[in-house]
């Protein structure tokens, strides 16, 4: 074998080709070197080859070929995924993953896959997306599927696996946002009214007071509420899991760890639906399991988050209401109380959101009005009691 003068680490082969072996690094068990061979047809073309590899590798930018397929990348991503994830999130991922993305792409080569192959799935499902019938996935649908394979291509960068997300440049739909359309103060006591002697209208007046998620609501526990300083301390969900059934896990941020001011009236109803409680507990003796549980079954156990629905709904349907989700009275909280002159950042803190912008995007329709009080009530200031000329 030939080598080329001045160019040590090119050489040319017995058939003709040549070759060129640049340092990548070091094996951090042996501390053996780790080298790679480039090949071409001309000294010349092995040489720019190892020029762009060696800048790589000085710029720290090099990553190691994988042959791992989306697929076998998509369910380590996910096992890491899970315990950061809320259940429902995780969910959704691998539904997305299992039933539209793996299908088409499963077997495609990480490293191997494109912009393009990304960018013909999410048009190919807005079409003809439907696993049973015909026609395209809703937008949000799309939507996911996209969020879920970036979400995973995004942590293959992270870790050195991929040189870039190949799913950056892809166009997805745009997503009408949901208009939110939470019950008024009228059908709110409607619904309070239709509960009354039920053992839904602790849990509803409580909603109704707070805001709480479903899960923040039926994980209550009563160590969680101070009566003498009226405040309810939120630390914990309770939620349905398809491996371990009914589990209470830690909230769904940080910031959902929090700390919510109750009224009087709050107040005197827990009193009262505590005894209540503990005069059940008395009855049923030893066939009682006490969770310290706020709402719970007649024997104490934890609420299936699914009957406690089917309850809601039957409230709902017995008040001649308009159909919502139970998410929807959290809405309903956060509506009445912008309307009524509590200030955003309050309502963020209560709700337990992360940012003042998620409480202002998801309730722009009552902040554009409360722009609008404000507007007047400027003029007023200005301009007391007199007619501005045309």
């Amino acid at each position: 074998m030939t080598r080329s003068n001045g160019e040590g680490s090119i050489y040319k082969r017995k058939d003709g080709r040549w070759c060129g072996q640049v340092t990548v690094g070091q094996d951090p068990k042996t501390g053996k070197l780790k080298r790679k061979y480039i090949y071409g047809d001309t000294r010349k073309e092995v040489a720019r080859k190892m020029t762009e590899l060696l800048h790589k590798v000085n710029r720290g930018t090099y990553i190691k070929p994988s042959n791992m397929t989306v697929k076998e990348w998509l369910d380590k991503w996910l096992k890491g995924r899970k315990p950061h994830l809320a259940e429902n999130s995780w969910r959704t991922y691998e539904m997305m993953k299992r039933c539209h993305i793996v299908p088409i792409l499963g077997n495609v080569k990480l490293k191997d896959l494109t912009t393009r192959q990304i960018q013909d799935l999410i048009n190919e499902k807005m079409v003809n997306g439907r696993i049973k019938g015909e026609g395209g996935l809703s937008p949000r649908t799309v939507i996911y599927i996209y969020t879920t394979l970036h979400a995973a291509l995004n942590q293959a960068v992270k870790e050195k696996i991929l040189p870039y997300n190949v799913a950056e440049p892809v166009e997805v739909p745009k997503q009408k946002k949901k208009e939110i359309k939470p019950y008024d103060k009228d059908q709110v006591n409607k619904l309070l009214n239709t509960a009354k002697n039920t053992f839904y209208y602790t849990p509803l007046f409580l909603e109704l007071s707070t805001g709480l998620r479903r899960g923040e609501l039926i994980g209550l526990k009563w160590r969680d509420l101070n009566f003498e300083n009226q405040i309810l301390f939120i630390k914990r969900q309770l939620i349905r899991t398809q491996e371990d059934g009914l589990i209470f896990k830690d909230p769904k941020t940080e910031d959902s760890v929090r700390e919510i001011k109750l009224n009087d009236k709050v107040i005197a109803e827990l009193k009262s639906h505590k005894i209540k409680q503990n005069e059940n507990k008395l009855y049923m003796g030893e066939k009682y399991q006490d969770h310290n549980l706020l709402f719970c079954q007649e024997n104490g156990k934890p609420l299936n988050p699914r009957n406690f629905m089917k309850g809601f709904k039957d409230i709902i349907k017995k008040a001649g209401l308009p159909d919502i989700r139970f998410h929807d009275l959290r809405h309903g909280f956060a509506t009445l109380s912008l309307e009524n002159g509590v200030p955003a950042k309050t309502i963020q803190d209560i709700l337990g959101h992360s940012t003042i912008s998620t409480t202002l995007d998801t309730y722009s329709h009552v902040t554009e009005e409360m722009q609008e009080d404000a507007a007047n009530i400027i003029g007023q200031i200005l301009l007391p009691d007199k007619k501005i000329s045309p």
